[in-house]
């Protein structure tokens, strides 16, 4: 794991992250119950306001990260399920840039953990200028020390973007250090290698994803994102995000793609063509649509699911999540069932 230079002493930084290493050995990462329950995903709750997947599911999901407002009554059914629940929560500079208001939203996230049931937060401040990371840095160390002190726990989204591969990494608005001793999940999104709605969009020039056609995922790339951060957070806390929709092109310059909630194209109408890419290790589809106009689509299914879960088998992760929970096909949940049941993570 990378070190830190001595000099940092910004908020006692020493005291306070060794105060947050033992709150959070002291707080099993892992739900109670079965050895399966390796899945902590992302749920949208406006898009699964029943029981009825979860239920089918609860044997295997550790954890439901859920974005909206979720009543108590739905944490505490998951709670009789042995799933944990998290709240999911996005950010702007605001709820940071001075002490007063990182104190404030700090206080918010508790309040909101304790009021509403939630087990802890996790956070999915995406996007943010490279130069905040000192003051994202004492943020992350006085959630984590607000949220341990409460019982709770704290999550982090964080991402693999161009540039992160070189050496040094590219800098980002936080730092994977801080990352690692404040949070007891990490959860790496090995999703969106490209952004299909940016492509064609002259107003994102500036953003590498959006500048080709190409699957929101891959094995190799997949597996780069892993490496990277298994270099700098423990494997005990690493879970590999994978995505549950696919990437749609309308080969034409300036067209705009799309992100399609679908492991196949909605081709009626047409004889779509299906192939496999073998370094990349899933399907692509090209076929004509409705429109008229030809399309490529690549796939996120249960075959691209599994080279993923080969991965993260062979790093022995904490588990693995979907973005997000409703858009999962039932291939692919067989798909994680098969691989929980031989025993990769045990």
């Amino acid at each position: 794991m990378d070190a830190k230079p001595d000099s940092r002493s910004r908020l006692g930084l020493t005291a306070l992250t060794l105060s947050a290493v033992l709150l959070a050995a002291a707080v099993p990462v892992a739900a109670a119950g079965k050895a399966t329950k390796k899945v902590a995903t992302w749920l949208v709750y406006e898009q699964e306001k029943g029981f009825d997947r979860i239920e089918r599911n609860a044997d295997i999901l550790a954890s439901l990260s859920v974005v909206g407002d979720a009543p108590r009554e739905f944490i505490e059914h998951c709670h009789q399920l042995e799933i944990q629940v998290y709240r999911a929560v996005m950010g702007t500079p605001s709820a940071f840039d001075t002490m007063e208001h990182a104190k404030a939203t700090v206080e918010a996230y508790v309040q909101s953990c304790v009021s509403g049931g939630y087990d802890g937060i996790d956070l999915d401040y995406e996007n943010l200028d490279a130069g905040l990371q000192d003051q994202y840095d004492d943020f992350l160390l006085l959630v984590s020390t607000g949220l341990h002190r409460a019982g709770k726990k704290l999550s982090h989204c964080v991402g693999f973007y161009p540039g992160m591969e070189k050496n040094p990494p590219r800098k980002l608005f936080y730092d994977p250090w801080i990352v690692a001793q404040t949070c007891d999940l990490v959860r790496v999104m090995c999703y969106d290698l490209y952004w299909a709605p940016g492509w064609g969009d002259p107003t994102l020039a500036a953003r590498p994803d959006t500048q080709g056609m190409g699957p929101t995922s891959s094995f190799p790339w997949a597996k780069a994102a892993l490496a990277f951060w298994l270099d700098r957070v423990p494997r005990r806390k690493l879970i590999m995000g994978l995505p549950a929709y696919s990437n749609d092109y309308i080969v034409s310059p300036g067209a705009k793609g799309s992100q399609v909630y679908a492991p196949v194209p909605d081709a009626q109408g047409s004889n779509p063509r299906k192939a496999w890419l073998w370094w990349e290790r899933l399907f692509v589809y090209t076929y004509t649509g409705q429109d008229g106009a030809a399309h490529i689509f690549y796939a996120s299914d249960a075959e691209s699911t599994k080279a993923h879960l080969e991965t993260a088998a062979g790093l022995k992760l904490a588990g693995i999540g979907f973005w997000h929970f409703s858009s999962v096909a039932d291939d692919t949940w067989n798909a994680v069932r098969e691989w929980l049941r031989t025993g990769p993570l045990r």
